[in-house]
């Protein structure tokens, strides 16, 4: 099986993953947070705090991939919590990965990179980034460090504009919007799953959203290089919201 390190394996996105997908693949998982879930062997829980440089060389030795979950998700943060915990932090596990020989990165970025246009309005991945905030700010700069590391230093690197991950069964989403934008858990292993998968190189931005009816996101990209095939649709799976 691949060897995978996946950071922020604690996190909601993380979980999901790992529990979905932990007899595919040899995972590591890391986080400043202990899991709260079993982890048994052969997969190991190394607790790092990706802001420091100290443990990178040994996360990333005999790696292949690298799904780099880790950070601050949160759309109202402020530039202090941002720079460690989403710029450095990437900044630092990609030279690693360099160091290390891993050849593929899937780097979690976000809907927000385009926050910025009319909520009307469907992006396509070629389109200019347009951040809302600085959270959406700090993950235009992990895209654009996954494009200089594929350009310069020969790896693969997809970037993943993540929507808004919420379960089935969760709570009604709030607007149209989040409903154009939805992700749901078993779309977003698959996609995952295809971002380390893919024969693909070089560097590449693709979309994480589901089959929603109206897509805030594009998808005809991330089909075609990817091979994504989501099934969910949030205007079939929630009620409509009032705004």
């Amino acid at each position: 099986m691949q060897k995978v390190l996946l950071t922020g394996a604690s996190g909601r996105i993380g979980q999901t993953f790992f529990i979905a997908r932990q007899t595919h693949y040899n995972f590591t998982l890391t986080d400043v947070r202990q899991p709260s879930y079993e982890v048994e062997q052969p997969h190991q829980f190394i607790h790092a705090d990706l802001t420091t440089q100290t443990s990178l060389a040994e996360l990333c030795s005999g790696v292949d991939a690298i799904v780099h979950l880790a950070g601050v998700p949160d759309p109202n943060a402020e530039f202090a919590e941002v720079l460690p915990a989403n710029i450095l932090s990437t900044t630092y596990l990609l030279e690693a990965a360099k160091q290390a020989g891993v050849k593929r990165f899937v780097f979690a970025s976000s809907a927000q990179t385009i926050e910025g246009y009319p909520v009307d309005r469907q992006i396509a991945s070629t389109r200019t980034v347009a951040p809302a905030n600085l959270y959406g700010v700090s993950k235009c700069y992990g895209e654009a460090l996954c494009s200089y590391y594929a350009t310069r230093h020969n790896m693969t690197c997809i970037s993943l504009r993540i929507g808004a991950f919420e379960p089935k069964d969760g709570p009604p989403l709030e607007t149209k919007r989040d409903l154009s934008a939805w992700l749901s858990h078993e779309d977003a292993v698959h996609l995952i799953d295809r971002a380390i998968n893919a024969d693909i190189q070089g560097s590449f931005i693709a979309h994480g959203i589901s089959n929603n009816r109206f897509k805030r996101l594009d998808l005809t990209e991330t089909r075609e290089i990817l091979g994504y095939n989501p099934q969910d649709d949030a205007f079939e799976t929630f009620p409509m919201p009032p705004k």
